[in-house]
């Protein structure tokens, strides 16, 4: 996937996916985390926001010229934990919509700069795909374990 409109059509479907998945998860369950503590859908959604938010800045600095030294290291595992703490006192409303901005903003991205992008840096921003398919994959085992299929069917009135 060497183009932007490939990769743009491919954040796409991801997230058509990820969005029938939430369609499907009835209200009441959205903010409840699976076992191991493992990630609710909104926790999911304010990550993903995170994380492609995080990667638009980083790859606009870096095109501005805003070059981080590579001895100045981001601690993005304890800036992602704050994060998801904070999405947490969110409303879930209010995480969606900074996962809807998060995925317009990456799609802006690569339509506006994607032809100033080096062969590495382009391979780099895959990330963010691989990072959404992940994601969404973890929830859809999630939803498939935890929600029977009547579940998903009486959530389907609910989205």
């Amino acid at each position: 996937m060497d183009r932007a409109d490939a990769l743009i059509a491919a954040i796409e479907e991801e997230d058509r996916l990820l969005c029938d998945q939430l369609a499907r998860c009835p209200k009441t369950l959205r903010e409840m985390r699976g076992s191991g503590n493992s990630l609710s859908f909104k926790d999911t959604l304010g990550h993903l926001a995170f994380w492609d938010s995080f990667a638009v800045q980083f790859f606009n600095q870096r095109l501005d010229g805003m070059v981080r030294d590579d001895s100045e290291r981001i601690n993005f595992e304890e800036r992602n934990r704050q994060e998801l703490k904070r999405i947490r006192d969110l409303p879930y409303a209010e995480v969606h919509e900074l996962y809807r901005k998060a995925t317009r903003d990456l799609q802006a991205f690569l339509r506006q700069r994607w032809h100033e992008l080096s062969s590495k840096e382009r391979r780099d921003i895959h990330l963010s795909l691989k990072h959404r398919r992940h994601h969404r994959v973890l929830l859809e085992n999630a939803f498939q374990t935890y929600f029977s299929e009547g579940d998903a069917r009486e959530a389907e009135g609910e989205a």
